[in-house]
């Protein structure tokens, strides 16, 4: 049985995505830089919104989040994983994450990303053997490699 689907994002799914987008991010942006600010934040999503590049996570015949993610020159990089706080703790981003290895060791391909600092999310991706590589002044990139 597979826990989650993923569907094309199409433009009607904007206004969910960006409920997805303040509903997954806004304690983790209040912690780390003191506050949510909804036009800027409303500009991070304008500004990389692109339906045609989002999928939407379904369980259960409901949406429950939106993923992005594409191949680059020698790795697969996910860009977005976000869930709705009633859909987190449930396995579904464990799911998505690990069927994105799968992909990225099929295609001889380190996976990488890149987490706010002061993200949770980074404890699950170092659970999934993601190991960071680098930083920035507000996040840590992080890469998976298949070990043989």
């Amino acid at each position: 049985m597979t826990l989650y689907t993923l569907r094309p994002c199409t433009p009607a799914d904007a206004a969910f995505a960006r409920r997805v987008h303040r509903e997954a991010y806004i304690d983790v942006v209040t912690w780390q830089f003191g506050e949510w600010d909804d036009d800027k934040q409303r500009g991070f999503f304008e500004a990389k919104w692109d339906p045609g590049l989002y999928r939407t996570i379904v369980v259960d015949s409901v949406d429950v989040g939106v993923t992005r993610y594409r191949f680059e020159a020698g790795h697969l990089h996910l860009d977005e994983i976000q869930l709705l706080p009633s859909a987190q703790g449930a396995g579904i981003g464990t799911a998505v994450i690990r069927d994105l290895q799968t992909e990225a060791q099929n295609a001889g391909l380190p996976l990488r990303l890149q987490v706010l600092k002061q993200n949770r999310a980074r404890a699950l991706y170092q659970r999934l053997g993601f190991q960071v590589t680098g930083e920035t002044e507000h996040h840590y990139q992080m890469e998976w490699r298949f070990a043989c």
